[in-house]
């Protein structure tokens, strides 16, 4: 129902939820987009979405066929209730390991008369659950190898006699190191990375992989391709940690074949039988940062397939490993995705041998990788290729920025033309030299990949201002190039990090724009096995000890992230197993910080390490060698930090039925929140610090909502800076998502909008405006004159200041949740003169929430669409909140 609430507000339905027949839109389980192998749960939960609403007393028939390998199949259904669709617990016994399911759900009337289609099939398979499922041993190199760096990466291979073709087949694939496997010659899946970056001290994730049409009856030649990888690669900065995990690397497969009269063969990966060989492959080097070296003269045709001479092959060695410690993942892996063409080819110059130094702009910074056409060369020639994000004022890569991630590859010719692409490095980049090539070069010359942790996008937003739109593409583009299967700062640099500050700030945003459930959920198991070795949440997770940041210790807004990660997550699914998941992560941060406050509530002792708080880290005044001297006080942010944190972790105390945590979390809100306004409130309305940064944080936290005086006056205050800053930013990380939500919930959208739209340093649209097509690190990454920040910390591919695009989301699109799970959500842009039309959107579990507007002489004409089981609010200024259910509504006000 829609309703009108004021005599100038029309309300129209103008169309239904869908145009079509009532069905089913969407059918999927837990978080995964789709079909899924190697599930992690025996009971997974189920999602669907409709097209339209369903008639009272509907009921949805869920009918699932199982089969274990080597069992007849079972079909088994069920009728629930279709007013829940979200997270729906699993009806049946649970699932075995390696059961299959193939399900669908229809909705039926009461009397289970069909009242819509049968929903799309959607099939998804166990992995292994058992420690006793993973028989597989880890093999690798038997050979000594280096202690550290430049290892030549081995290939290691098998051999299979299968009795038939088979009619199912899986290979549970994972490894110390990183793993590409080949079947007869063909590389299994489209997956990059395997089997990403998890404390592999405590769990590393295997794979499943659908192999059945690559084997046939006979001789078959299983082939995996091993790097260093995260796992003993070198990682971080100040010269980085190698072999960190372990100096040996090795792959773990598990080969089960089904054939048609339901016998089995198995095979394992294991160092006794003989069988697994293992020899040093063509590639001569690989680090994740500073690149990747191939030697084509070291190639050996047909070593993936049967019949191939591996008679000077070694035996593998084992290496050791915990099968309690193998888990399945929970999220998806790096994948390719989009190509991207150049956008530029020039020559840059000659190098000693007389061939052409090629320039190639592709056009986007981000994570990505080339591959190249390798044509005549002769054996022995090579061809060398280095990445950058930025070009120098004198048009050469800047390269000073990488420190040791240099992001170099060589390949080696051995004289016949091939295509070529790096397997274990990655890099972030937008321009490349190309050396050694003996002809032109030419777009058809090479393809330039994308590559990122595969999810689901989410969130849309678009509106009048094609700088804003450049501004919100350049936060999508860094969102996806620091997605690599982990939350990263930088994709470029000697780095890497999952630093916890950056996605804590992050983690609305992200939210918002893809779906992060399953991706930042694997994340935080590793964020609690760190806390649990250290004590603390670290700075960055995995954590590795580099420099001066070799002794973990608490610091605000990055050890934050413990509570506010887990609550965007809530929020933005509604599901309450992520905060049961992180339960005990939330309550040991909460309990170790209560221990640092003074007396007072204000958390202001100085962490044992050379740099303290970090506090607004990177304000914009700081000295280019020293980002933290921001201007706010460091004992200011640290409590209101805190202070938000209590309130999320009552919340979340309350909604798993902790009534005493709860109880005790809110009242340690409340003793910290009243330290905060004795220690840095004045009774004029200022601050100690009187800064954007300090307000925006009273505000936008909560902490002054006892006392609307000195709210409004802080309101009027923060206002007051930023018309005196001429519209720039005056705020680091750590203020800078709060400073125009705080604008706004004081009634100062004009000068939230003034901060927005400026295109002077610092300010988000300068970047935009300097021809960024990412965010940057710095407010100044680069200077007007072309020249980098002369620090020795800058990276033009960080998502952290990109989090204003959660008020592009919330007040300049206009679309906010209200309710976990999108249940309830509120419609209210704030509608901006410089703008004539905006919109946004978003896929909540119900399906999508969206909003456009556009204005035209003196009207809103407003668009709003609210998927079934969904209800949204149109609050806007100086109008009635307008009510409205499922469907598309057309809605006309006076503005």
């Amino acid at each position: 129902m829609s309703a009108v609430a004021s005599t100038d507000t029309q309300v129209q339905v103008i169309k239904p939820m869908s145009t079509g027949d009532l069905g089913i839109t969407r059918f999927t389980i837990e978080h995964f987009p789709g079909d899924a192998l190697g599930i992690p749960t025996a009971t997974p939960r189920m999602n669907w979405t409709y097209s339209r609403p369903v008639p009272d007393g509907s009921q949805i028939h869920v009918n699932i066929t199982r089969r274990v390998p080597g069992g007849r199949s079972r079909t088994q259904e069920t009728y629930l209730p279709a007013d829940s669709n979200v997270l729906v617990p699993w009806q049946f016994e649970p699932l075995v390991s390696r059961e299959e399911v193939f399900a669908t759900v229809q909705i039926v009337s009461a009397a289970h008369h069909p009242l819509s289609a049968v929903s799309e099939v959607l099939h998804f398979e166990a992995g292994l659950f058992e420690e006793f499922d993973h028989i597989a041993d880890f093999v690798g190199p038997s050979w000594p190898e280096c202690e550290t760096d430049h290892r030549r990466l081995p290939l290691v291979r098998t051999e299979v006699e299968l009795d038939g073709k088979p009619v199912r087949a899986r290979l549970y694939l994972s490894a110390l190191g990183l793993v590409e496997a080949e079947v007869n010659g063909r590389k299994v899946g489209n997956d990059a990375l395997i089997p990403g970056w998890t404390d592999y001290n405590n769990r590393v994730e295997c794979w499943t992989y659908d192999v059945t049409e690559t084997l046939e009856a006979g001789a078959n030649a299983l082939g995996f391709w091993l790097g260093d990888g995260w796992y003993r690669g070198r990682l971080g900065f100040d010269g980085g940690y190698a072999n960190f995990y372990g100096g040996r690397i090795g792959v773990f497969a598990q080969l089960e074949v089904e054939y048609a009269d339901g016998h089995e063969t198995r095979v394992y990966s294991n160092a006794w039988d003989r069988k697994w060989k293992v020899a040093p492959g063509p590639i001569i080097c690989s680090d994740m940062c500073e690149g990747e070296r191939y030697d084509a003269r070291e190639e050996m045709e047909g070593w993936s397939m049967p019949g191939f001479d591996d008679s000077d092959w070694k035996p593998v060695a084992e290496v050791p490993y915990d099968p309690a410690r193998i888990e399945n993942p929970v999220t998806s892996p790096v994948r390719g995705h989009e190509l991207h063409a150049p956008k530029s080819i020039t020559k840059y110059g000659v190098n000693d041998d007389g061939k052409t130094v090629w320039l190639v702009d592709f056009g986007q910074n981000c994570s990505q990788r080339i591959r190249l056409h390798m044509r005549g060369l002769r054996s022995g020639e090579r061809v060398t290729l280095h990445h950058a994000e930025v070009l120098e004022p004198d048009g050469s890569l800047a390269t000073r920025t990488l420190r040791r991630g240099q992001q170099c590859d060589v390949y080696v010719s051995n004289g016949v033309d091939a295509w070529w692409e790096p397997r274990f490095a990655m890099h972030g980049f937008r321009y490349a030299t190309i050396e050694g090539l003996p002809d032109e070069l030419t777009a058809d010359d090479m393809e330039c990949r994308v590559y990122h942790s595969v999810m689901e996008r989410a969130g849309e937003f678009f509106c009048s201002n094609e700088l804003l739109n450049k501004l919100h593409s350049n936060v999508v583009w860094s969102m996806r190039s620091n997605f690599v299967s982990i939350p990263t700062d930088c994709p470029q640099r000697d780095e890497r990090l999952g630093w916890t500050g950056d996605i804590c700030l992050f983690a609305p945003t992200a939210a918002y724009l893809y779906d992060t459930q399953g991706f930042l959920g694997s994340w935080l198991r590793d964020v609690r096995n760190e806390q649990i070795k250290w004590g603390t949440v670290p700075f960055y997770v995995p954590f590795v000890p580099l420099g001066g940041w070799a002794h973990p210790k608490a610091i605000s807004t990055w050890g934050d992230s413990a509570v506010n990660v887990p609550w965007v997550l809530y929020m933005d699914s509604g599901d309450p197993q992520v905060l049961a998941d992180s339960y005990d992560l939330v309550c040991g941060w909460i309990d170790e910080v209560s221990g640092y406050l003074s007396e007072d509530g204000v958390w202001d002792r100085r962490p044992d390490y050379i740099l303290g708080q970090l506090g607004d880290w990177l304000d914009p005044t700081a000295p280019p060698d020293d980002p933290t001297q921001a201007m706010t006080e460091k004992e200011l942010v640290a409590t209101a930090f805190f202070a938000r944190s209590c309130a999320q972790a009552a919340r979340i105390a309350q909604i798993l039925g902790h009534a005493d945590d709860a109880e005790r979390f809110a009242a340690l809100r409340d003793h910290v929140t009243a330290g905060y306004i004795a220690r840095f409130t004045n009774l004029d309305g200022t601050m100690t610090s009187d800064t954007q940064c300090a307000y925006a944080l009273s505000i936008a936290f909560g902490l002054l909502d006892g006392e609307p005086v000195r709210r409004i006056k802080a309101g009027n205050r923060l206002a007051e800076l930023v018309r005196e800053s001429g519209g720039k930013v005056s705020t680091g990380f750590a203020g800078t998502p709060f400073v125009l939500p705080a604008l706004s919930a004081t009634g100062h959208d004009q000068e939230a909008y003034d901060l927005l739209l400026s295109t002077q340093c610092p300010s988000w649209l300068y970047q935009v405006k300097m021809g960024a097509t990412t965010t940057w690190e710095r407010w100044d990454s680069m200077r007007e004159d072309g020249s980098l920040n002369p620090g020795g910390m800058t990276s033009f591919n960080h998502y952290a200041l990109g989090s204003v695009a959660e008020w592009l989301h919330s007040h300049v699109g206009g679309l906010e949740a209200i309710e976990p799970g999108w249940k309830r959500f509120r419609v209210s842009p704030r509608v901006y003169a410089a703008l004539d039309h905006a919109g946004t959107s978003h896929i909540t579990p119900y399906g999508k929430a969206a909003v456009s507007w556009m204005t035209a002489a003196g009207k809103l004409d407003l668009e709003v669409t609210v998927p079934v089981g969904a209800s949204a609010v149109v609050d806007l200024p100086d109008h009635e909140p307008v009510e409205l259910g499922a469907g598309t509504h057309h809605l006309t006000m006076a503005l």
